[in-house]
């Protein structure tokens, strides 16, 4: 099982690499391959030490499973290329639990006393090129900068108090496969939380038909519908037109109407400068979030919830 959990620690950090914890750093002009390299072996120390887990979790998986009940039959020079094969043919498994376990492994990394060490160190000796040294810098300042417009937009739709203590804000994408696996968890922290303030904001880089659905959900928002109008559009399979004005006509929305307030210039506008303060602030992947100025990586319920318990 050791040699087992060995290859898994290899796939483990090319994955992340590619989807997970790196990701979270990539917009980072400072970052520096040391940086990178300490990412890579933190992320291989928190697989290491929480092997149990790991692979409890892994094993779940019927195709996984199976594979691992074959191991006991054969060599140990056999079983990593067994295990290689089966990732390699099976991708999605190791990615599905990274990103289903992806606020653990972050907090893992960022918060170890190595990675802040390297994170300053990193900093420190970055140079301009004048030769002068530049203070450390906040890599949260540009979303504290602009916290004002993020929490308290005049354009993106949200629910809960206006003024609340507590806010979270989204950058989405209805079309998003990731943004339809978070939708409902999000949905159920909104209910569950009366006293926070959730902002969305919808981009539409990745279908056709994602302008068309942001453009809604925001008119849904000055119709008073907007969280249902949500749930209903990222439950779709097939995102297109004619499903999305089913979901208007199932809401009890006039489709005409809303196709109308669509074409106005508050909405055009509005759906222009979320798209441009998502720019502004260097936002490439989605869902993204944000909870009281700071970039939040949780994606289960008890990792909002806890954040949110911890802010009041």
């Amino acid at each position: 099982m050791k040699i087992v959990l060995k290859s898994l620690i290899i796939i483990a950090i090319a994955s992340a690499c590619s989807f997970g914890a790196i990701h979270l750093y990539e917009n980072c002009s400072k970052r520096k391959e040391n940086l990178k390299e300490e990412i890579n072996n933190q992320i291989h120390n928190y697989i290491e030490n929480n092997s149990d887990v790991v692979l409890e979790k892994m094993v779940k998986n019927d195709g996984f499973r199976n594979t691992v009940k074959s191991l006991s039959s054969i060599g140990n020079e056999n079983i990593t290329a067994i295990v290689d094969e089966y990732f390699q043919n099976n991708p999605q498994t190791l990615e599905n639990y990274i990103r289903d376990n992806a606020s653990f492994i972050a907090n893992a990394i960022l918060e170890t006393e190595e990675f802040n060490k390297i994170k300053v160190e990193n900093n420190n000796t970055e140079e301009e090129s004048s030769d002068d040294k530049q203070p450390s810098e906040n890599p949260n300042q540009k979303y504290i900068d602009n916290w004002e417009k993020l929490s308290n937009s005049d354009v993106a739709p949200y629910i809960g108090p206006k003024d609340a203590k507590i806010r979270v804000v989204e950058f989405f994408d209805f079309n998003c496969g990731h943004c339809k696996a978070t939708a409902p968890i999000v949905s159920a922290v909104a209910k569950n939380n009366p006293d926070v303030k959730f902002v969305f904001n919808p981009l539409y880089f990745m279908s056709e038909h994602s302008p068309y659905a942001a453009k809604v959900a925001m008119a849904a928002h000055k119709k008073g519908k907007f969280i249902e109008v949500y749930d209903g559009i990222m439950t779709l399979p097939n995102m297109n037109k004619e499903s999305i004005n089913q979901i208007l006509v199932d809401e009890g929305l006039d489709v005409d109407e809303i196709n109308k307030m669509i074409e106005e210039k508050d909405i055009r506008r509005g759906s222009q400068d979320i798209d441009a303060l998502s720019q502004v602030l260097g936002i490439n992947g989605v869902p993204m979030f944000f909870i009281n100025g700071e970039p939040f990586y949780g994606r289960s319920f008890d990792d909002f919830q806890n954040k949110i318990n911890s802010l009041r």
